[in-house]
């Protein structure tokens, strides 16, 4: 009975630190949407995780250094080149949408993790879990619409279409990552480093064929930028992520994911000018409950 407890406060403990990398994340969408008025989409996405994977490599050589040979392992490349193909898509689909049908359509996820973890994990997906999915997505889709489904065919198609397929992309970076941190159990900071480390480079190709890599002409508000998505929504929330990952299974952590949403609903209408009514407030509500059904409070 005490492991069993044990195991749910862990679990508790866990979905917690969910929620505030979450919330950290939730504020790059409108942080990101900003700051693409001052910069590219591929140099910001390059720059956001060269700054990231740099103070990354600083901790962890701080805590006692990188094993070289972890350069080699496939499956770090893979992770980095799912993490710089979902980082390209948003950036440049968040060009035409708006930072929340960003954080809606890349949320989705949700539905493709939980069916890829359940294929390749087999990972349990009882009554409970489904009604906690089920909940979150149509929260989710509340806040962002406010009721009137039209809504998503008002934005440009394109936009919409790439940050959908961002989510679909992360879906598998987050069952892969589950995979490996399992398997092989990595030491969560060095997996962090690595994992930026390798998507920026793999970023580098974009960045340079957008107009290269010079940032000099950069203002100071865009280095601000590049410097708070960089540290306050990837170094700080990932690693928080990692450690979190360890408690929990990929299906959760996706639906506590979803307080991205609510995070954005409430940033987006204080920098950016957008109002929400009633129903945007049920919304979150639903996703509230979700995140109680999935972590069995």
């Amino acid at each position: 009975m005490n492991i069993l407890r044990g195991r749910q406060r862990n679990t508790n403990s866990a979905i917690g630190l969910l929620i505030v990398s979450s919330a950290l994340w939730g504020s790059g969408f409108v942080a990101v949407k900003i700051g693409l008025s001052y910069i590219n989409p591929f140099l910001f996405a390059f720059l956001r995780m060269s700054v990231a994977g740099v103070i990354q490599l600083i901790i962890l050589l701080f805590l006692g250094g990188m094993r070289v040979r972890t350069l080699k392992e496939k499956s770090v490349w893979t992770l980095g080149l799912l993490n710089a193909t979902g980082f390209t898509l948003q950036y440049v689909g968040m060009q035409f949408t708006t930072a929340a049908k960003t954080a809606l359509l890349i949320d989705m996820n949700v539905v493709f993790v939980a069916l890829l973890s359940k294929r390749f994990s087999n990972e349990s997906f009882g009554l409970r879990k489904q009604i906690g999915v089920v909940l979150g997505i149509a929260g989710a889709i509340m806040i962002t619409t406010a009721g009137d489904l039209s809504t998503l065919t008002r934005g440009q198609l394109l936009g919409d279409v790439l940050v959908f397929s961002a989510g679909l992309v992360w879906a598998g970076f987050m069952v892969l990552h589950k995979s490996e941190q399992t398997s092989h159990e990595w030491n969560a900071v060095e997996l962090s480093a690595l994992v930026m480390v390798a998507t920026a480079v793999l970023l580098i190709p974009g960045a340079v064929m957008a107009g290269g890599l010079n940032a000099g002409p950069l203002t100071a508000t865009a280095w601000l930028w590049v410097a708070y998505t960089a540290l306050a929504t990837t170094v700080v929330p990932y690693a928080i992520w990692i450690v979190a990952l360890r408690a929990v299974t990929a299906t959760i952590a996706a639906v506590v994911g979803m307080v991205e949403i609510v995070t954005t609903m409430i940033l987006s209408s204080v920098l950016l000018g957008e109002t929400y009514g009633t129903v945007t407030l049920v919304g979150a509500i639903l996703v509230l409950l979700s995140l109680m059904a999935v972590a069995e409070i």
